[in-house]
């Protein structure tokens, strides 16, 4: 794999080099913490023999005549110390050219990720992988590799690092027509800050929850979201005509065999039509089981990305130059991205990890980085029987998160929240 020197933005990449703006970025971030300090100069070492086995994440965003592209770089990214409002637009000359940023905190670990090089598939085992390699060095234990803690003695593979979007492509295929959404309004925060609220509970109690309403964890948190939302629209009198909805990213790997290390996911953008009325919980499940189960299947995912490769190859788009090209689809994002949701859920699901790391990790994270045009986004991930959902959002206002959170404890769910209110 040494000999690749460059390689193409895979399909679902190409709209953010054109859509870095300083007031948004395009970022994830995950987390994991430990059960002592970190050592920077051991965790240096991790990461230098990590990415020698991962080398889909040692690339550099470059502009060519025609498209931006991925451009191999060397030596490391720099261990940087974290901060209260994190993913903030990578500075990539500051950060040698790495698309993807260290943070430590005391025991806390921190990868921020600019999403044009990977999703959260991806992410987690560069996090994990990462992981296990530094509790090598410092510890001596022996963790077993899974599907996202890879050996650092075998060779990268080409999969690993293929554009899975147009290999699974089909022969035609269409992007669904949307409709513009409801979004909260609310007092603008500065551009370089964040309002971070993550609610910790038991896995185990959700899933107690899920199957009294007979539905999955996501269906349910979910259903709770529309509901806490259509709320606040309601006691706002507020654009009704407007439905909510929700845009959940889907992990295409779920339904092609594919082992990519780089984005390949898409989305569905379930909604509530509050026009027609209140709904109950149960009436806003029932509501969200059927349409996920439309929308989410292997032929309806296939023609919408397919959609948007055949987009790319189209003769026009191609020969435009990137100048002109970072201009329209800039312009796209904007007209078609964040204005036909409401907000996101993002749930990575379930990590699970060996036994033998349990003992050094105390807890893990995953969230969101700053919105274009809409007002937030939630990041959900569960592992060790506790699932973390964090909400991160751009208005200073936080009824949304209250209502939410007030509404699972009122269903019997135990919720512990945290907030970068109150610092690191």
């Amino acid at each position: 794999m040494d000999n690749i020197k460059w390689m193409r933005l895979d399909n679902a990449a190409l709209i953010y080099p054109q859509a870095i703006k300083k007031k948004y970025a395009a970022m994830f971030r995950l987390t994991i913490t430990f059960t002592e300090k970190i050592d920077e100069e051991i965790l240096k070492v991790a990461l230098a023999n990590t990415l020698e086995r991962l080398p889909s994440f040692a690339f550099r965003l470059k502009r060519g005549l025609f498209w931006h592209y991925l451009e191999k770089t060397d030596g490391l990214p720099p261990i940087l110390p974290d901060v209260k409002n994190p993913m903030n637009r990578i500075r990539f000359k500051e950060n040698n050219h790495f698309l993807f940023r260290v943070r430590v905190y005391e025991k806390r670990l921190a990868l921020e990720f600019f999403h044009a090089l990977t999703d959260g598939t991806g992410g987690v085992t560069l996090l994990l992988t990462l992981s296990r390699e530094y509790l090598k060095l410092k510890y001596g234990v022996n963790i077993p590799y899974t599907d996202k803690i890879l050996n650092l003695m075998d060779k990268p593979s080409k999969k690993e690092m293929e554009d899975s979007f147009k290999r699974y492509c089909g022969p035609s295929g269409f992007v669904p027509k949307e409709r513009a959404a409801y979004h909260l309004k609310g007092t603008m925060l500065p551009s370089n800050m964040l309002n971070i609220i993550t609610g910790e509970m038991t896995v185990s109690e959700l899933k107690k929850l899920s199957k009294k309403y007979d539905c999955t964890i996501t269906e349910l948190l979910t259903s709770i979201m529309f509901l806490s939302l259509a709320e606040i629209q309601e006691n706002r009198h507020d654009r009704k005509n407007k439905p909510i909805k929700i845009s959940i990213p889907v992990n295409l790997r779920r339904f092609f065999s594919s082992v990519t290390l780089r984005n390949f996911s898409s989305y569905v953008n379930p909604k509530l039509d509050t026009s027609l009325g209140e709904y109950s919980l149960e009436e806003i499940i029932r509501e969200v089981k059927v349409q996920l189960g439309y929308m989410i299947n292997e032929k309806r995912l296939r023609s919408k990305f397919t959609g948007n490769v055949k987009a790319e190859r189209n003769i026009f788009v191609r020969l435009m130059p990137t100048f002109l090209k970072q201009r329209a689809l800039s312009i796209t994002d904007y007209l078609l991205g964040d204005r036909y949701c409401t907000t996101t859920l993002s749930n990575y699901g379930l990590i699970n990890i060996p036994k033998e790391m349990q003992e050094y990790v105390t807890g893990i994270g995953f969230m969101l980085g700053r919105c274009r045009n809409k007002h937030g986004a939630v990041g959900c991930i569960s592992c060790m029987d506790k699932l973390y959902i964090t909400f991160t959002s751009r208005i200073k206002e936080t009824e949304f998160e209250r209502l939410f959170f007030t509404k699972l404890v009122d269903l019997g769910i135990e919720v512990t929240i945290e907030s970068n209110e109150g610092g690191l």
